[in-house]
């Protein structure tokens, strides 16, 4: 059997209808420490993707052409230099929300620890 490539359009077509029906755990199912983690992979990410030419898994620039691959290519390097920006503005976002998070974590841990000690004030006289 033959390798499937990134150029194959029914490979391309199942790993679209895969990528859309996985499970995704609901944002409001999830917990502070959850939320820092995938902010501050997020943040990795988008300065990773500042640093380069064409960012990872940028699928935009994909066809079965190659005259219209190079055509997005053409187009996307010529308004990369805009995009740059928002890529650094958006991972200054993404690490300011994660160290949000990771006071919120504090403030938590802090909640916990002041409830624990009046419930054992209370239990006490």
């Amino acid at each position: 059997m033959a390798a499937h490539t990134d150029r194959d359009p029914a490979f391309n077509d199942l790993a679209r209808e895969l990528y859309w029906a996985q499970e995704r755990v609901s944002r409001a199912r999830m917990d502070t420490p959850e939320v820092r983690d995938r902010l501050h992979d997020l943040a990795v990410q988008l300065r990773a993707d500042e640093k380069v030419l064409i960012p990872h898994g940028e699928g935009n620039l994909a066809s079965p052409t190659r005259w219209r691959r190079r055509l997005k290519f053409a187009l996307f390097r010529v308004m990369r230099p805009i995009s740059w920006r928002y890529d650094r503005l958006l991972a200054d976002h993404a690490e300011l929300t994660t160290s949000l998070a990771e006071r919120l974590m504090a403030a938590e841990a802090e909640i916990a620890r002041l409830r624990a000690r009046l419930g054992d004030d209370e239990a006490e006289p």
